[in-house]
């Protein structure tokens, strides 16, 4: 349709509702939202095309409101309206076709992490009939083994939560070192998930949220040493956090320039999501669980923490590897569905077992390095 024939048929519509008694801005609105989109389904200039053919419809609109006899000063609006619609309907359908394209993306990548997680199991259930057909001490290795390739990888699983749970209620039972347990317990695990994927502040978001409901959970329902673990369980994922978010700026020269752009305004924003994440589980905990973490939110807002040094250095690293790619050429967790909720809960309880040993072990050597340390002063 030609731009000429687009005004005929704006001043015809409007002659025939003035004949019909319809000129209200709704219909003004209609007829040339109708022309607008018709003449814009046979323009080929791109964008740049439709700017003239709104200009002339609404020009046409209001002379042919005039020979109408129609009140312009009231109906106009309609008119505008009518061309805006009808110019941007082809944009509309390009979107929601992108959108729905996207939609398709989605859900075959979230197919596709389904059918990991299962290769996954189904891969470790080999090596453990493996295991179990070997001498008790070989077998034992191999079951060590597949529970530290799990550890790896619980938020494929879909047993993060669970795992930190079972954790904390462990290192709670065992009454020593229970603050220390529970920094090294949520540390590893928020740092382990985070790296299972691409870094998003959205993912990273999600993980802290898992890890810190997991430990602070586990100490309401046991009633004990709640205050100790709200505390280390701020610090163990705020620490995990951000041992991820260093290793993302040695990692951007394998981005694309958009990935850098995302992760940059990501790694800005990751301090005051993990804050407001912490405000979050806050909300819906026990009394003291909600003073201890508000009060830790309310100081990491006012002190230069760990994680906001590290995110500000891989921001200016990211920052750096935009400006080279500018000289140059130029994204999510998701709980596994199906399996059986008393499978995952054995499986969560054999990881926090796993969980706590490391974490115990790695607090023993850290007491042994400070004895040995100490000691050799004294000898000195």
């Amino acid at each position: 349709m030609s731009e000429n024939q687009m005004k005929d048929r704006i001043i015809k519509g409007l002659k025939k509702a003035k004949e019909a008694g319809q000129i209200t801005m709704e219909k003004v609105s209609e007829i040339v939202r109708d022309a607008v989109s018709a003449a814009v389904a046979e323009t080929r200039g791109g964008v740049e095309g439709l700017r003239p053919v709104v200009k002339n419809a609404v020009a046409a609109a209001v002379e042919g409101l005039k020979e109408a006899e129609a009140d312009a000063k009231e109906t106009v609006k309609g008119a505008v309206e009518g061309a805006v619609a009808g110019a941007r309907i082809r944009g509309d359908q390009a979107v929601e076709a992108t959108r729905d394209e996207l939609r398709k993306l989605e859900k075959r990548l979230e197919d596709e992490r389904t059918g990991l997680s299962q290769s996954l199991r189904k891969g470790l259930e080999g090596a453990k009939e493996a295991g179990a057909a070997l001498p008790e001490d070989i077998g034992e290795r191999v079951k060590s083994a597949i529970s530290d390739i799990k550890l790896k990888s619980t938020e494929l699983l879909g047993l993060t939560k669970q795992t930190v749970k079972e954790a904390v209620k462990e290192a709670i039972e065992s009454g020593k070192d229970v603050k220390e347990t529970v920094v090294h317990i949520t540390r590893d695990a928020t740092e382990r998930a985070v790296k299972e994927g691409r870094f998003s502040a959205d993912r990273a978001k999600s993980i802290a949220e898992k890890v810190m409901s997991g430990a602070v959970e586990a100490a309401e329902e046991t009633g004990k040493k709640i205050k100790d673990v709200a505390v280390g369980a701020f610090e163990g994922v705020q620490k995990g956090i951000a041992s991820a978010v260093e290793s993302v700026g040695g990692r951007t020269k394998a981005f694309l320039r958009e990935d850098l752009a995302r992760t940059k305004e990501d790694l800005e924003a990751i301090e005051g999501l993990f804050i407001e994440t912490t405000r979050k589980v806050a909300q819906r905990s026990e009394d003291v669980t909600k003073d201890v973490l508000n009060d830790l939110a309310d100081q990491g807002k006012k002190t230069t923490s760990v994680l906001r040094r590290k995110a500000r250095h891989a921001a200016e690293e990211t920052s750096a590897g935009l400006k080279q790619a500018g000289k140059g050429a130029a994204k999510a967790t998701t709980e596994v569905i199906g399996k059986a909720a008393h499978i995952m809960a054995d499986e969560a309880k054999e990881l926090g077992k796993r969980s706590v040993a490391v974490a115990k072990g790695a607090i023993s050597g850290m007491w042994k390095g400070a004895k040995d340390a100490l000691e050799k002063k004294t000898e000195k």
